[in-house]
């Protein structure tokens, strides 16, 4: 049995364009409309958050990239480049 939702419509989406356009919007355009509503303080948040979000998936990347062995050359490079004496301490 299938059921029917029937969304409410405030008086700024009276236009069955508009509806239909939120209806029709992509996940991305609807998280986009979202984060530019926010206030600034809950836009403030929801940086803080996406850049850990950022920063834990770089570091699951790094680490799954090291365990498969795609860093393994760079390694190599670094390596020797230490042993020829062509790194300096910072």
């Amino acid at each position: 049995m299938s059921r029917l939702f029937l969304l409410p419509i405030s008086p700024p989406l009276a236009s069955l364009g508009q509806l239909w356009y939120l209806l029709t919007m992509t996940k991305l355009e609807q998280i986009e409309k979202s984060v530019a509503e926010l206030s600034p303080e809950d836009l403030k948040a929801f940086a803080t958050w996406f850049e850990e979000l950022q920063a834990d998936m770089w570091d699951k990347q790094i680490e799954a990239d090291a365990k498969a062995g795609r860093l393994d050359k760079l390694l190599a490079e670094a390596r020797e480049e230490i042993a020829a004496g062509k790194l300096r301490d910072l």
